[in-house]
């Protein structure tokens, strides 16, 4: 858990650098609700003023609108947008907004204001999209113009030059013995057949990543994950009479993974997406070559487990498709996926794996994010020397609890906080039945159950377009 202790060391220095953060803001203006400065987007900027006279800036129409939305609008003396033909001031609530155009200019959905109507109309119709008043702007703005789920793609892209960088920590452990569906505390699996020579026991790795977005243009997004690795195993072991604990321990840094988005199609209003993945992985990890003599399948198997390799060894390929839509404060996100693995330079192969996964969140406001998402795979056995390794692959689901908290603005945009909790709620993995020299049976078994978390501190913004 060091670096967890590192994670918590470093969140709790940001929360100490909060108010030194704010005051270095003052000096320049920012959008109340994704923190974005005001100065890059003089074309769409908005200014709210209060009854008691207290005045707010946002980016462009739609982060004014979601203001609006959770303070009502009596709680303004006035509200004012950006004719972006004209470059004047008009009152919000005579304005007209084109929404679905080629232009995202600050934020989703894509709020572009008019003091007149037939500009609205004629953009509209050179541009594409639609017009509507306040009052229908009203209606369709959400809380959020998108989520980010955990272990689930989403099909949003932003806009060009939005940029997101993140640090994660990450924590899983297995500690059930799983033949099939059925699991087992390993200390009575071993004991209970005396045929047994080994058993795992518990698998724990943490996972310390950096993560960074970038919307390439409004439809083209990239993703790099960089993680590093610490990984522990304990493997229950007969030794004569008694069954000893062995660990294994190892760190290191992961495979590199890129992935692309391309937005296929969006909705007009912005509350629906539908879009291609394509991802790669990079051999950055060490994968050991290790071989022992397997005297059950009777050939020089690579010696360490699966689970303890810190990289493939070779590139891996996903390709797929996600859909996002919105519902009013809902968002829902799904993913069908496929990732393909070769074979390495010794000649060891994990097995391929298919992926569908969806995802539920509510957003009560534009600061909070509450979800629940579900993830399954099935992954075919890995293959060694074209040898199938009988205690790889099989079928798991997964139930995830998650958040995301917009705890400030900073630096021309916000710090989130995200986190999850998860457990597995269906398995069935692979198992391999021998005979020893005595013709008693044993079985080489997978790890299952468990749990696994995860907390994320990200920034985000966006480089300003017009």
């Amino acid at each position: 858990m060091v670096f967890f202790r590192k994670f918590c060391v470093i969140g709790f220095c940001l929360f100490l650098l909060i108010p030194a953060l704010v005051r270095a803001g003052e000096e320049r203006d920012s959008c109340q609700v994704c923190g974005m400065w005001i100065d890059q987007y003089q074309r769409t900027a908005c200014e709210l003023v209060y009854n008691d006279g207290k005045e707010e800036h946002t980016c462009g129409a739609a982060c004014m609108l979601r203001i609006v939305q959770e303070k009502g609008v009596t709680s303004f003396r006035s509200i004012r947008v950006k004719d972006w033909n004209k470059g004047t001031e008009v009152d919000a609530r005579d304005a007209w907004y084109s929404i679905g155009s080629l232009l995202i200019p600050d934020m989703l959905p894509n709020y572009i204001a008019f003091a007149d109507r037939k500009d609205a109309e004629a953009f509209a119709a050179e541009k594409g999209g639609t017009v509507l008043s306040f009052v229908s702007a009203m209606d369709t703005i959400s809380p959020r113009g998108q989520t980010q789920p955990f272990r689930i793609r989403q099909a949003v892209t932003p806009g060009e030059g939005s940029f997101g960088l993140g640090i994660a920590y990450a924590y899983m452990l297995k500690d059930r013995v799983k033949i099939g569906t059925d699991g087992q505390n390993p200390e009575s699996f071993i004991n209970n057949n005396p045929a047994q020579p080994r058993a795992p026991k518990k698998i724990e790795v943490q996972t310390q990543s950096l993560v960074m977005n970038y919307g390439i243009t409004d439809r083209l997004a990239v993703q790099m994950n960089l993680p590093y690795y610490e990984r522990s195993m304990d493997t229950l072991v007969r030794q004569g009479n008694r069954v000893n604990n062995v660990t294994e321990k190892d760190a290191g840094i992961g495979d590199l993974a890129g992935e692309v988005r391309y937005n296929l199609w969006r909705s007009i209003f912005y509350d629906k997406f539908f879009t291609l993945l394509a991802g790669i992985t990079m051999p950055t990890g060490d994968f050991d070559s290790t071989r022992a003599f397997n005297s059950a399948l009777k050939a020089d198997l690579i010696s360490t487990a699966p689970g303890m390799q810190q990289g493939t060894g070779a590139p891996t390929y996903l390709g797929g498709l996600l859909y996002s839509q919105k519902w009013e404060s809902f968002w829902f996100h799904g993913q069908a996926l496929y990732r393909f693995l070769p074979t390495n330079s010794s000649d060891y192969k994990f097995g391929d794996e298919i992926q569908g996964g969806l995802a539920v969140h509510y957003t009560p406001n534009y600061d909070w994010m509450l979800g629940v998402e579900m993830d399954a795979s099935k992954t075919m056995e890995n293959e060694d020397r074209s040898i199938k390794i009988g205690n790889t692959g099989g079928t798991r689901a997964n139930l995830a609890f998650v958040f995301d908290w917009r705890f400030l603005n900073a630096f021309g945009g916000n710090l989130n906080l995200r986190g999850s909790v998860g457990l597995p709620v269906y398995e069935d993995l692979n198992s391999q039945d021998f005979l020893n020299a005595g013709g008693q049976k044993f079985t080489q078994t997978q790890l299952g159950e468990g749990f696994f978390a995860s907390l994320v501190i990200n920034f985000n913004t966006r480089f300003g377009q017009y």
